[in-house]
Formats: C-alpha cells, sequence, structure tokens
C-alpha cells in the first residue's frame, strides 16, 4: 500500500511540474542551455569550452549535448525561428526534463533508502524502548499508565514505518524543488543527485565507487566542490587510511575519465579554466542570496564591488571567506569528533549553509541542498519523544527540527523567487512578486542568519561547546594577521588591495608582473622600468583606470611610475591619481628611456583612489605603463 502512495505523491509532483514546464522561467538561463547546447551538438565538447561563454565546469557540457540531442528527436535545432522562441515548449519540455528527472530519482532514492535500511530499525525503536521501561518498572506502574506507554510505542511506530513516505513527499512537493527545476529551469537537483547517491554507497561501505561518482558531480556541478573535504574525512573516519587513498585514487580516475576529450586534444588548460572561471566572474556582494552581504549592500548586492573595503584592510571577499571557513572548520570538526550519518549530513548542511550566507558572489540557488541534507539528517536523530516519555510516562512534542525546516523551507523559496522575479517579473507567482519589496528581502536576509544560528544545538549536542570558541579564536586571528600590516606598521602596499574597477585597453591587469606577462607563464616577466627592478606594483597599458577603495584609512600615498623595460621605442604614457573624483596629480609626457618619476600625494579622507594611465594622444600601440613600489601611508 506504502508504494501505491508513493506512486501517487510522484505522480501529482509530476502534474505540477508539467503544467509550470511551458513558464519561460529565467529566460537567459535557458538560452545559454540553447547555446551551449546547440554548440556541443554540433561541434563537440572540447570546441564548446573553447569557442562559447560557458563558465560552467567541463562534465555539464555532456548534460548541455544531452539536453541538444533530446530536443533533435522533436524538432530542429537550426531551425533558427522555432528553436530560439522564448515559448519554445519542445526545448522548454527537454532542459526542464533534466532536473525534474533528478527531483524523481531523489524522492525515491529517500523513500528506498530509509524504507530499507535505517528506517527498520528506527521503526522498532520506540517499542523497544517503552517495552524496556515496562519491564524495568512493570511493579510499579499502574494498569493505565502502561497502556498509555504501550499506545504512545505504537504511534512512534506507526509513524516511523511511514517516515519515508513522508520525507520523499516533503522533498518531491517541496515548492523550492518545484521552482527551481520545473519553473526556473536550473539544475541544482541535479547536481545535489551525484552527492546523494555517494552518500548512500559510502554508508553501504563502497566508497571507492562512492568517490568515482562522487567527483563526476563536482565535475557536474561546481558546488559539489564545497563538499570535497568533509567527504573525505567522513571515509578516512568511517574506514581508514588505506580505504581513503585508494577512494582519492578512485576519484583522479574519475576526473580523467570526464576530461578524456579535453586530453586527447592535449588541451587540460581549457579544463582548469572552466573549474576557476568562476571565483571572480561576477565580482559583486551578492548575486541576488539573501545573506551577510544582502545587508550590507542594503539590497543592491548586484551593484556593489565584492572588493570593497570593510574590516581593516580587507575587502568583502576575503572577509566573506575567513568566515566561511571558520564554519566550516567547525563542519570538519563535528565530522571528525563524531563520524556518524547525522553528524554526516548536519555537517555538509552547515557548510553550504555558511557557503551561502558568508561568501560574496553567492546566487540566491546556493542555500538549496540545506532542505535536502536535513531531510537525510532528521532519521537519524535521536528519539526525542522516547525520552521524554521515559521521563514524565506521557508524550511531549519537541518539534524543534520541523520548526526550523518549515521556515528555512519559506525563507528560502522566497529568496529564490525574488531572485526570478527580479529579473523576469512576469515569470514568477503574482502575490509573491507583489511583496518582493526590497526592505523585505533585507529582513528575509536577517531571518535566514538566524535560522543558521538555529542549527547550532544540533552540532553542540554532539561535540564539546568549547569548539565554538576554539572556531572564534581562529576567525579572529585570521582577520588579525591579515591585517597584521596595517596595524603594526605605518605603510601598506597598495598591492595588498584588489581594485575594485578595472578598466584595460589591452591585456589583463598584472600584480607584480609587467603587463605582457597575462599570455602565460613562459612571459612572465618581473616589473622594471630601463632595467631598473621593482618587487612589486602593478603592470598596466594605456587606457587604463584601476579604483582602490581606501575607505578613509591613510594620509598619504607615494608611488614611481614609468613605462616597462618590455615596451618598444614608440610608448608614451600620461599617469594621473585621482581621488574621491578630485585630480591629485599629472605627469608630464613619458617614453620609454625616461627614468621612473616619483610621486607623493595627500590622500587623507580619500575613499576611492583611482590610477589612471592614458595613451598621451598618440595611440595605446606597445604602452605597457607601471606603477612601481606603490605605497600608502597612515
Amino acid at each position: 500500500m506504502k508504494k501505491y502512495y508513493f506512486l501517487l505523491i510522484i505522480f501529482l509532483g509530476l502534474v505540477i511540474r508539467l503544467l509550470l514546464v511551458g513558464n519561460t522561467g529565467f529566460i537567459a538561463d535557458i538560452s545559454f542551455w540553447k547555446s551551449w547546447g546547440l554548440a556541443a551538438l554540433d561541434h563537440g565538447i572540447v570546441w564548446t569550452a573553447h569557442n562559447t561563454n560557458i563558465n560552467y565546469p567541463p562534465g555539464f557540457i555532456y548534460v548541455l549535448w544531452l539536453m541538444g540531442k533530446l530536443y533533435s528527436f522533436i524538432g530542429d535545432p537550426h531551425d533558427y525561428y522555432t528553436f530560439w522562441r522564448e515559448n519554445n515548449f519542445g526545448f522548454l519540455l527537454v532542459c526542464k526534463s533534466i532536473a525534474v528527472s533528478s527531483d524523481v530519482i531523489i524522492a525515491w532514492l529517500i523513500y528506498w533508502f530509509f524504507s530499507n535500511n535505517i528506517m527498520q530499525v528506527i521503526a522498532k525503536h520506540g517499542k523497544i524502548f517503552a517495552d524496556r521501561i515496562l519491564s524495568e518498572r512493570k511493579g510499579s506502574l499502574m494498569e493505565g499508565r502502561r497502556l498509555r506507554l504501550e499506545r504512545v510505542a505504537d504511534q512512534e511506530n506507526f509513524v516511523s514505518e511511514r517516515l519515508p513516505l513522508l520525507l520523499s513527499a516533503v522533498f518531491f512537493l517541496n515548492p523550492i524543488v518545484i521552482l527551481d527545476s520545473a519553473l526556473w529551469g536550473q539544475v541544482e537537483s541535479f547536481g545535489i543527485l551525484f552527492t546523494l547517491v555517494a552518500i548512500i554507497l559510502v554508508f553501504n561501505k563502497r566508497p571507492i565507487l562512492a568517490s568515482m561518482i562522487f567527483t563526476v558531480g563536482a565535475l557536474m556541478k561546481l558546488q559539489n566542490i564545497i563538499y570535497i573535504p568533509i567527504f573525505f574525512l567522513f571515509i578516512f573516519r568511517s574506514f581508514d587510511l588505506k580505504t581513503l587513498l585508494k577512494s582519492l585514487a578512485a576519484a583522479t580516475m574519475a576526473f580523467f575519465l570526464v576530461t578524456l576529450p579535453f586530453i586527447f586534444a592535449n588541451d587540460m588548460k581549457q579544463v582548469l579554466y572552466l573549474l576557476t572561471l568562476n571565483s571572480d566572474y561576477f565580482p559583486w556582494l551578492s548575486l541576488n542570496a539573501h545573506n551577510l552581504w544582502w545587508i550590507v549592500a542594503k539590497a543592491a548586492g548586484m551593484q556593489m564591488s565584492d572588493k570593497i573595503t570593510v574590516l581593516g584592510i580587507l575587502n568583502a571577499k576575503t572577509t566573506g571567506l575567513i568566515l566561511f571557513s571558520g564554519c566550516y572548520l567547525l563542519s570538519c570538526i563535528l565530522v571528525y569528533r563524531k563520524p556518524n550519518p547525522r553528524n554526516f549530513f548536519l555537517s555538509l548542511t552547515f557548510a553550504i549553509f555558511a557557503f551561502f550566507l558568508f561568501t560574496t558572489e553567492s546566487h540566491e540557488r546556493y542555500s538549496y541542498p540545506v532542505i535536502v541534507f536535513l531531510l537525510f539528517m532528521y532519521p537519524f536523530l535521536e528519539n526525542k519523544n522516547i525520552k521524554v516519555i521515559a521521563k514524565h510516562g506521557k508524550q511531549l512534542t519537541l518539534p524543534y527540527f520541523w520548526i526550523l525546516y518549515i521556515l528555512l523551507t519559506i525563507a528560502i523559496f522566497f529568496n529564490i523567487h525574488t531572485g526570478l522575479v527580479y529579473n523576469y517579473p512576469q515569470n514568477g507567482w503574482q502575490l509573491l512578486t507583489f511583496i518582493s519589496s526590497r526592505p523585505l528581502t533585507i529582513v528575509n536576509s536577517y531571518f535566514l542568519v538566524i535560522l543558521f544560528f538555529m542549527l547550532l544545538p544540533f552540532i553542540f549536542s554532539q561535540i564539546s561547546f568549547s569548539f565554538f570558541w576554539l572556531v572564534t579564536g581562529f576567525v579572529a586571528l585570521a582577520f588579525l594577521a591579515l591585517n597584521s600590516g596595517y596595524i603594526l606598521t605605518s605603510k601598506v602596499s597598495l598591492t595588498s588591495f584588489k581594485p575594485i574597477s578595472i578598466k584595460q585597453d589591452y591585456g589583463i591587469l598584472q600584480v607584480n608582473k609587467s603587463v605582457n606577462s597575462f599570455s602565460g607563464w613562459k612571459s612572465w616577466n618581473r616589473l622594471s622600468n630601463n632595467y631598473f627592478y621593482y618587487r612589486q606594483g602593478f603592470g598596466t597599458h594605456a587606457n587604463s583606470t584601476l579604483i582602490f577603495d581606501l575607505n578613509g584609512l591613510f594620509k598619504t600615498f607615494e608611488t614611481d611610475a614609468g613605462i616597462d623595460t618590455e615596451a618598444p621605442t614608440t610608448a608614451s604614457v600620461i599617469f594621473k591619481v585621482i581621488g574621491d573624483d578630485k585630480v591629485l596629480y599629472t605627469s608630464q609626457k613619458m617614453g620609454r628611456f625616461d627614468f621612473p618619476q616619483h610621486l607623493k600625494v595627500d590622500v587623507s579622507g580619500v575613499k576611492f583612489l583611482s590610477l589612471v594611465v592614458t595613451d598621451a594622444g598618440d595611440g595605446i600601440n606597445g604602452d605597457h605603463a607601471d606603477w612601481l613600489n606603490p605605497i600608502l601611508l597612515k
């Protein structure tokens, strides 16, 4: 009978999804699927990686190829007017079917895993516990009280036996899951599916195969790399060092199997590029994620650079990474100290939630795994009701988990929906679209931070609270260490700052190297002017503007400036220093054989310092310009 109920849940969920598939969703993402999928279908995996603007890991190109291939069975992808219509139902059905299919498989995994494994133990737990209490206290219990205990135990047994059905329904009918796959058209469920399969294989004593599948998942959905240290730490603590080494070897083999087309093309460099591309692809405080930086940006996260200075000389990105690292350390401590399934899922939840809340450049969808991992954790929690029964002889409900889960579902759903309707208001639910105001998104950001800290009781019920102070000390020490140059000395190199804005007509800005170094390690060159060499500085090219957020911390800026030795004899530039839109210094026209000029300007109270190089009016050809040993003085 339970199987029929499960099939009914799947049927209802699929009907809902089918009704939403025709919605054009996040149009930009769907358009990218079309473009990249068609490229993969026509030209192959490697060509797509080189000749499109794809910013997904290499494994996902296989999925894009599959989208293109499936569509070719129902329509012609080269029929321009049909294929590229926003409401092309055929392609919407194909591309969303990847995530919808993953939804179905995850729902089945939940039902199957907890029905055939741990649930067999959990289902009996309540009855056994109550029976033990009865046997120990039989002589002193009245008949009515004995019957109440038996009835409560039977209720526990009834609920436990149906828990797999409940959990699969909570997942498959969850509005977050439906919104992401059937409405938006994204693939969060596809990415997390690999991690869940790998985890279940680890629980079933197959860590080698689990490591291979886990690695494939990381190459499909880059966010999965966040779980790597926790995953392999759990394998080490659950098995031994030998098993860990075998698992790492299997993961390496899986990596090379997925990237085989790039190996044959002698092009592993592109694989590395795709895996690191997103580290600074969207250099903003928050990509519509309702998190700490959305609060800092006052609901304008995509209008503020994450290189703004926020703590001493540390920018927002570095600050966020430190906060995330502290939370990640706590997750690793939890798994290392008590490596059981409950803590494994809890550590994954805590880590990904911290990544969403505290790192910059976070998308609104990065909190999606939280609602999945928590469901898998729930059956492994202690049976609180039974403990209360044993103590008081009556049933008291402690709904902390479900209250937290429901509140998380509401907050995360609102965040993801808001991210959709900010871009395409016509594609969301009208009532939510109407109330998705910026003030409310800030309230939701605070709410999500509070819900994050509500996970801590689960953690510190397993490990000593002293680890909280250990992690706090680690974070504080990191902040102090990275600010030590500013705290302990009177001067700081400007190279300690990341520009909040870079505009350059040729090449890519180089730190402590000449501008030609951007073309690869074979071209790396030290900064120099007429063969005077410098250890620190910026190698740039006319016309360029570098803007730094000093946050009013310094009084004086001084630097040498000149044309790099590698420039041709025709090079000529003019250097300018601007503070908060006020020109503080302008050099004379400088040529290839001019010695570097030293400049010193007052920057008291200046927030934004701009270093400008112009082509001196004769074109940019060969204008390799250097800011040499730039120093800020307090």
